[in-house]
């Protein structure tokens, strides 16, 4: 039961994605710009930014178990807001960033839990879980969503009752650590500092993060495009995170065998998604299978980054880590509507589907910079896996 109440945190960790499969029938309904309704989603991402940074503070101050607790209050004020208002965007602007705050109290202290719980042999199976149930948290809210949109777009968003269930779940099953102790008991002082690999990794997360998000965020206006305005996207939405819980249950079998290679081929295959989607020109089905592969960026890639960081480092250090490579993923998902305006810029076009072509070959050319260093005997000496 310790073990699936400390998974249930992550279940609610990815669901500001969940209203992607709704999205075209909020932008018709409040009269707002792509952009605008793009913005309902990430802005999440910005709170989350800000409250990771802090969630450090709260721990020390109130303890990991209340922290965690108050995510979830503030995760379920703010999802369950825009059904007392459907009309305001401000105010759903609003909500939504209240929302992204209590995520930001719960990503580090899911992580951490696990570390200061379980034994290392247990560690890295569960980050994979963890990064399953993510995604299941993902699909199931998507589809429950989607179906009760049939309603109204705004009622939907009483599925996020589910963060007041957790708390409750936290409440009676998880104890108070010490949030500076390993799995083993032992602590950490206070000058604990960030290990130098973890900076280039973090950047690399944020990249990915600007590529995923611009797929999962433009999905269901580029579906509605192909299929026709008030076309319910939400059962291809669901499908990608439950394509995901299927790599991160094999994440660590595949990891013990093909090890960084395991992160290459999912970028990989993210890169795909990136060119299938920007010359589907039209053809649904290549827009689809596009979209599906995206799903391996966060079954693999990203757990393959969370047990690199979760083997280097303990306690402190460890939630410093975790923060400052979340950190860089909720930029990068914040900014990811601006930056997508940018690509249409270079591509001299407002196509939907413009701006894929070209993130897809800077993720090449980032990934083919990744490889190259992280095999230079210099790099790998400045930050110690030289021994490896």
């Amino acid at each position: 039961m310790l073990k699936i109440t400390v998974l249930s945190m992550s279940f609610v960790l990815l669901t500001a994605m969940a209203m992607n499969g709704i999205l075209p029938e909020i932008r018709d309904s409040l009269g707002i710009t792509q952009t605008q309704s793009e913005l309902l989603v990430t802005l999440p991402s910005i709170a989350t930014l800000i409250f990771v940074t802090l969630c450090d503070k709260f721990i020390g101050k109130i303890g990991m178990k209340k922290t965690v607790l108050l995510g979830l209050l503030l995760g379920g004020i703010g999802g369950v807001m825009p059904l007392f208002n459907s009309t305001n965007y401000t105010y759903i602007l609003i909500s939504r960033f209240i929302f992204g705050a209590g995520k930001g109290l719960i990503f580090t202290p899911s992580v951490s839990y696990i570390n200061i719980l379980f034994d290392e042999n247990e560690r890295a199976t569960l980050i994979g879980f963890r990064s399953a149930v993510e995604m299941l948290g993902q699909a199931l809210l998507t589809l429950i969503m989607g179906g009760l949109a049939i309603f109204s777009w705004n009622f939907s968003f009483i599925t996020n009752i589910i963060f007041f269930i957790i708390a409750g779940l936290v409440a009676w099953k998880i104890p108070e650590v010490d949030a500076n102790s390993n799995a083993k008991g032992s602590t950490e002082g206070s000058d604990a500092k960030i290990p130098l690999l973890v900076f280039p990794l973090a950047l690399f997360v944020g990249i990915v993060a600007i590529s995923g998000s611009m797929i999962a965020v433009r999905f269901p206006a580029l579906a509605a495009e192909i299929r026709g305005d008030g076309y319910n996207s939400s059962i291809w939405v669901a499908i990608k995170p439950l394509l995901g819980i299927i790599a991160a249950i094999f994440f660590g079998k595949l990891n013990a065998i093909l090890g960084k290679k395991l992160l290459y081929i999912g970028v990989l295959m993210l890169i795909s998604a990136q060119m299938m989607i920007g010359f589907s020109n039209g053809n649904f089905i290549v827009l689809v299978v596009g979209f599906q592969l995206s799903a391996f960026v966060l079954g693999w890639v990203v757990p393959i980054i969370i047990s690199t960081i979760s083997r280097m480092t303990t306690g402190k250090q460890q939630r410093l880590s975790t923060a400052c490579v979340l950190i860089c993923a909720n930029v990068g998902i914040f900014l990811m509507p601006f930056i997508v305006r940018g690509l249409e810029a270079i591509a001299g076009s407002t196509e939907l589907a413009a701006p894929y072509p070209i993130m897809g070959a800077f993720v090449t050319t980032i990934l083919t910079i990744v490889i190259i260093t992280s095999n230079s005997k210099p790099f790998r000496k400045k930050v110690g896996l030289d021994n490896e």
